[in-house]
């Protein structure tokens, strides 16, 4: 390009004064309202000075140049031109428009300007140091800034994309880039217009868009200004696969220090390829930090200079290592992070998979739970029914006979009668249990005597008790008003028969059994000792659970299922209280049972506890043969006169002309309604003192409710339990007359 300013009057300054340069024309021509034009006003990329600057008014034409020094990279050569012809004409040749009148300077105000341009020059030269300490206050700046946006956030584009705009800005470069190496995916890359034969033979040419398969492609950059080409997405990649030395990026762009090339043309004079690539995105310097994640390559952060040749400062090239340290810091966050986002999916996977699985396992465990209580439910029936005739069928037999029984006859039968019952307990208490686990367990609450209790409890176990030479007793430490207690009274009975049960079972002969009982406010305290075996400390924590012996040498010697204690302590949870145990091997156990005092729902009734068999008639109306059979049987056997009715249509007939101290019907007649037989009988004059008994489906307490707002005295469950029976028949007989409710 022609030169037609004269470079004569050239003053040395140091390259930090090019700040003040850039400062000192901006303010000079606001003050003196002046046009200034710099090289972003130039129309196309022309200038081949490092900086210039013109000042234009009616009275003043100024033209400031600046160019690198020759033999100092911190100097540079600034040049001031005042020459009006010279200016228009250099105007024109880096094609601004002409003026619309011949350029004029006055000597008043050429001679301002000088008075200015002399300060200017001083400060320079004498103040070029502080400017040199305000850049790197700038730098120190910008890296602590980098550094704040790398530990505060984990969106590597965002830190990527504000870490290269701030960077260029900084540097005044023209364009700064990161290239970047191994991408998982790669999009479409961009190659230059550019057909050629590289060493190996291979043409390459491309126009615009083209797939490649590339190591690696620019993925982020930043321009000063918008008519720059912009090279985002292009790759080096055929100049990586054409250098017959250089096959390797890693060779090519060492990982010790970062690169600074002050000419490319130079430098890259022997790789045509490369050069050809860099020319024709207008690059004539530029200088290349690596950027290394975990001891690997990741990537490239590039400088270009584009309007002039750049000679590189050791400051410079050392700033873009450290922001490439950092960058690296940032890429190795943001990958583990997103290697823990992963991990967090895999487990949300997981997580929800096993989920699912526990959903499925419970719905088939649900099922299982269902099906089970189903089958419990018909063996209840299969089971307890003929267990119920051979222990009521055999007691009747060893109490009424048509003739003598031999003593092995008898020996026979009560074998029969107790394998018999300690089946039915075994049954019962699986029942129990099932019963309880599935929610269907409902307390019948009522108001009884915890002395008559206690002492029926402990008469149970007398005679084995005895057969065992093992005393056994009851204290009882209750108060006036003390006794009267309302609970569940068939739990109750069940929970102290279980722990004296286990008590009597596990005392060796001559041994001591003994049930205290007292109140402590609203609670009732039972209290079974013996002076058994004792139980291990170690063995505490199985004491309750289902199915669980403690030793293997116990269960030789003793009979049980180990359902005792587990359903013990499950019937007293559902009253709400506590089970504890003290013992000590060799010595004895205590075991402390503490009810709490339930809501009452009926009023005490004297005739809870059996009494002694009053004579009477009684009148049976049940359809079922075998049930019908063994009541007879039982309560014959127990002195009573039974006559028994099939059709429950005749009940009200029979009674009238009978007489009967006490009706037992049932409520699942295939003739009649048992609750109307029952209200039908309470209408009649001369039945008001009838004692009625009413037999109900197993546990059916919808039923049991009925008959007793039907007007019935009591109710037995079906099968029948021949004591349970006989001992409900005994109650009511020697009750005084009454609609009240017996337990």
């Amino acid at each position: 390009m022609p030169i037609f300013l004269d470079r004569g009057t050239e003053q040395d300054l140091p390259r930090a004064a090019l700040v003040l340069l850039g400062q000192f024309l901006r303010q000079y021509s606001q003050q003196q309202q002046l046009s200034l034009l710099t090289q972003a006003d130039l129309p196309t990329d022309s200038a081949e000075d490092e900086f210039f600057g013109c000042l234009l008014g009616p009275d003043l034409a100024v033209v400031i140049t600046a160019r690198p020094h020759s033999g100092d990279r911190d100097r540079i050569l600034v040049c001031l031109v005042t020459d009006a012809d010279g200016i228009a004409a250099w105007l024109q040749q880096q094609g601004f428009p002409k003026p619309k009148s011949p350029l004029s300077t006055s000597v008043t105000a050429l001679g301002q300007f000088m008075l200015a341009w002399v300060k200017l020059c001083a400060e320079a030269n004498g103040t070029g140091a502080q400017t040199v300490i305000s850049w790197q206050q700038e730098r120190r700046l910008l890296l602590n800034q980098v550094i704040a946006k790398i530990q505060g956030s984990l969106e590597l584009t965002e830190i990527l994309e504000t870490t290269v705009a701030e960077v260029c800005r900084f540097l005044q470069a023209d364009r700064l880039l990161i290239y970047q190496f191994n991408l998982p995916s790669t999009p479409a890359v961009k190659t230059m217009d550019s057909p050629r034969a590289d060493s190996g033979g291979e043409v390459v040419q491309g126009n615009g868009d083209q797939a490649l398969t590339a190591r690696g492609y620019i993925t982020y950059e930043a321009r000063s200004s918008d008519r720059l080409p912009s090279v985002l997405h292009y790759t080096e990649h055929l100049c990586f696969q054409t250098d017959p030395d250089r096959s390797s990026r890693v060779l090519r762009y060492p990982q010790e220090r970062p690169i600074a090339i002050d000419d490319i043309a130079d430098t890259y004079r022997d790789r045509p390829c490369l050069l050809n690539f860099l020319q024709q995105v207008q690059v004539k310097s530029k200088a290349v930090a690596p950027i290394v994640v975990e001891q690997d390559l990741w990537g490239l952060l590039i400088v270009h200079q584009c309007q002039h040749q750049r000679r590189w400062q050791p400051w410079e090239t050392e700033f873009l290592q450290h922001i490439a340290e950092h960058l690296a810091i940032a890429i190795n966050q943001a990958q583990l992070y997103h290697r823990l986002q992963q991990q967090t999916q895999n487990l949300e996977v997981c997580v929800v998979e096993r989920t699912q699985d526990l959903r499925d396992a419970l719905v088939a465990a649900e099922s299982a739970n269902r099906a089970k209580s189903e089958f419990l439910a018909t063996m209840s029936h299969e089971l307890r029914t003929p267990l119920t005739y051979i222990i009521g069928m055999s007691a009747t037999l060893q109490r009424w006979s048509l003739g003598e029984l031999s003593p092995r006859q008898r020996d026979y039968l009560s074998t029969i009668q107790a394998s018999g019952e300690h089946l039915l307990r075994v049954i019962n208490d699986i029942l129990d249990v099932s019963k309880i686990e599935n929610g269907r367990t409902v307390l019948d609450l009522r108001q009884f005597s915890l002395t008559s209790l206690c002492r029926q409890s402990v008469d149970a176990f007398r005679n084995e008790a005895a057969r065992n030479t093992i005393d056994i007793g009851l204290d009882l430490k209750l108060s006036d008003g003390q006794d009267s207690f309302v609970a569940d009274p068939r739990r109750v009975r069940q929970i102290l028969a279980n722990l004296l049960s286990n008590a009597v079972k596990f005392t060796p002969a001559e041994g001591k059994v003994v049930l205290r009982v007292r109140r402590e406010q609203n609670d009732a305290v039972f209290h079974i000792e013996d002076t058994g075996i004792g139980i291990a400390a170690s063995a505490h924590a199985l004491l309750f659970e289902k199915f669980q012996q403690l030793e293997n040498v116990r269960q030789r010697e003793h009979q049980g299922t180990g359902l005792g204690l587990a359903l013990t302590k499950q019937l007293v949870d559902l009253h709400g209280g506590s089970i504890k145990v003290s013992s000590e091997v060799g010595v004895g156990s205590v075991f402390t049972v503490r009810i709490p005092l339930q809501r009452s729902v009926a009023p005490l009734n004297t005739g809870e506890i059996a009494a002694e068999p009053a004579m009477g008639r009684i009148v049976l109306v049940e359809d079922n043969e075998e049930t019908a059979t063994l009541i007879c049987d039982m309560l014959t056997a127990a002195a009573y006169q039974v006559i028994w009715i099939v059709d429950g249509s005749r009940v009200l007939d029979q009674v009238a002309l009978l007489q009967p101290a006490a009706v037992i019907t049932s409520l699942t007649l295939a003739s009649a309604d048992g609750c109307d037989i029952i209200v039908a009988l309470r209408q009649q004059a001369d039945a008001l003192e009838t004692k009625i008994l009413a037999l109900i489906e197993l546990d059916d307490h919808t039923q049991a409710e009925r008959a007793v707002k039907a007007g019935a005295n009591d109710w037995v469950s079906k099968p029948v339990d021949p004591r349970q029976l006989l001992s409900t028949v005994n109650g009511i007989m020697a009750a005084q007359p009454s609609l009240g409710i017996n337990s």
